[in-house]
This record gives structure tokens, C-alpha cells and sequence, in this order.
């Protein structure tokens, strides 16, 4: 098995990125990310030609959404389901994470703890606790490193885990365009080649690492599925 850095978090001007999908896919090739997630704001319009930017330049792009909504942001990865989006709500949540990890998909809670109502509203996480256990992953660090609000985020990532609940933990750069700052990475634990579903798997089975891209542990806790 062998540890690949990703970035399971990305928008493109499919959504409110500055990135064309050409131009992610080749700033990830600059950074030396083996493979990213391609997850615009409700929308897939760019996945397709993402894919095939990643072919050209050699990085493995997972077809992905996030789904972001007023009670919080969940990253869907795989393009197996087509979930709709605009119905996604406290009371059907729950439902909808189930049908889309049973269509193949995996799901990660995006920045639970990010500033929200007025200045972001809908980015703070307000889903119902037991999206938990229908949920693949979570996002225990995210954005700049030294963001205040990842304290807060990677302790309860560890309460979570202590109480039972089979969580990766991922980090999210959210990434929109490049700028300054401290940015991690989360390697995947994949055994074989290097393709998308054996990326979904090892989020699935908790063989993920948040590292700053030169070795360096950020979250050493996983719930070791």
C-alpha cells in the first residue's frame, strides 16, 4: 500500500472558483498532488472536463458536488449518484446520504466549524448529529491550517471517533484560487492502481492522514476501519 496526496476540496468558475478545470487540474500538478476532488457548489458541469484535463497531466480527478445548502456543506465524491440537491434539509439529510453512498458515492461533512450567519451562511455545520453515522468523512482541519476555527473542528473529529463513530479524517483546502498560506494535504492509503474507486475506498475504510505534504502529522486519529 502506498500513501498519495490529494485535494478532496475544489471549485472551479463552475461554481465561484477562479480556476478554469484546465488551470486546477495544472496548479495540482505544480503542487505535487497525485489526485483531486472536483466539488463545485451544486453543480457537475465541470467534472467531465476536469477528468480529462487530469488524463492530459497526469492527476486523477474524483468526480464530485458539494451540496450546500443553509444547514451546512457536504462534499459528495464518486458521480455515482444524482442526489437533488435542492431539497437537502435537516429532516431529509439523513435519507439523502444514505441513497448516495449506496449508489457508490462517499461523503464528507465540509468545514463544520467555518464562521457562519451573517458572514457565511449555510457554512457552518447545523445537520442533525445522527448524519454522523451515514457520513464516510470529516473534515477535522481545513482551508489555512492555522485557522482558529480548525481547533474546534479536529476536537470534535476526536470526540466523535471516541464515541464510536466510523469517521475518516480529511482535510479540505477549499480550494477556490491560489493564495498565501499554511496548506495540508490528506494522503490516501491505496493498495493497486491509482483510480478513483480505490481512492473512494480508502476514505471508506479510514486509511487517510492529514500531513502537510512534507511528512508532517496534523491528525494523528482515525477510526482505524
Amino acid at each position: 500500500m502506498r500513501y498519495y496526496p490529494f485535494e478532496l476540496h475544489c471549485h472551479t468558475v463552475h461554481s465561484d472558483g477562479s480556476f478554469t478545470p484546465e488551470e486546477l487540474v495544472k496548479a495540482a500538478k505544480a503542487r505535487g498532488l497525485s489526485g483531486i476532488a472536483l466539488t463545485d457548489h451544486n453543480t457537475a458541469s465541470g467534472v467531465a472536463e476536469a477528468v480529462e484535463y487530469g488524463k492530459k497531466y497526469g492527476v486523477l480527478v474524483i468526480p464530485g458536488i458539494e451540496w450546500t445548502t443553509f444547514y451546512g456543506h457536504i462534499t459528495i465524491l464518486g458521480g455515482h449518484s444524482d442526489i437533488n440537491w435542492t431539497t437537502v434539509s435537516p429532516e431529509t439529510v439523513t435519507e439523502k446520504l444514505i441513497k448516495a453512498r449506496a449508489a457508490g458515492d462517499v461523503a464528507i461533512l465540509a468545514h463544520p466549524y467555518r464562521v457562519g450567519y451573517p458572514v457565511c451562511t449555510g457554512g457552518m455545520n447545523e445537520f442533525p448529529k445522527e448524519i454522523f453515522s451515514v457520513l464516510d468523512g470529516y473534515e477535522a482541519i481545513s482551508e489555512d491550517v492555522g485557522k482558529p476555527t480548525n481547533i474546534r473542528q479536529t476536537e470534535e473529529y476526536y470526540r466523535l471517533v471516541s464515541e464510536g463513530y466510523s469517521l475518516s479524517a480529511v482535510y479540505g483546502r477549499d480550494w477556490h484560487r491560489n493564495s498565501e498560506g499554511k496548506f495540508a494535504v490528506t494522503e490516501l492509503g491505496i493498495s493497486g492502481d491509482l483510480n478513483v474507486e480505490n481512492a473512494l475506498d480508502a476514505i471508506r475504510s479510514g486509511r487517510t492522514k492529514i500531513t502537510c505534504g512534507s511528512g508532517e502529522l496534523l491528525v494523528t486519529v482515525k477510526y482505524g476501519g
